[in-house]
């Protein structure tokens, strides 16, 4: 992500300090603990570092809800329909019995 202002300020001064290397592992180690802030340019997306933990974890969630939606999606699929017959009147259960036929 880019560095703001700040960002480039803080970053300069302690790779001066602690040298290139190990400058800019002291750095972003800080950055990634929270001990500095506004240093990188996340404000574009809408939400600020602090934030960008809950992000990423609410869309690894999302990821996996979409794949226990496909494989239940896919087991679903897999299923054989249930072979219905047709309801005759031998088959079927009426609440009032039918009446004899005349005359036999």
């Amino acid at each position: 992500m880019p560095l703001t202002e700040k960002g480039k300020k803080i970053k300069s001064a302690m790779q001066k300090q602690y040298g290139p290397e190990k400058g800019e592992e002291v750095f972003y180690a800080s950055k990634n603990k929270g001990k500095i802030t506004g240093v990188d340019d996340a404000q574009h997306m809408g939400f600020t570092s602090g934030e960008a933990t809950p992000v990423k974890k609410l869309i690894s969630e999302c990821d996996a809800l979409t794949t226990r939606i496909d494989a239940f999606e896919r087991r679903r699929a897999m299923r054989k329909p249930v072979d219905v017959k047709p309801r005759t009147k031998d088959n079927m259960q009426p609440s009032m019995p039918h009446p004899k036929e005349p005359g036999g």
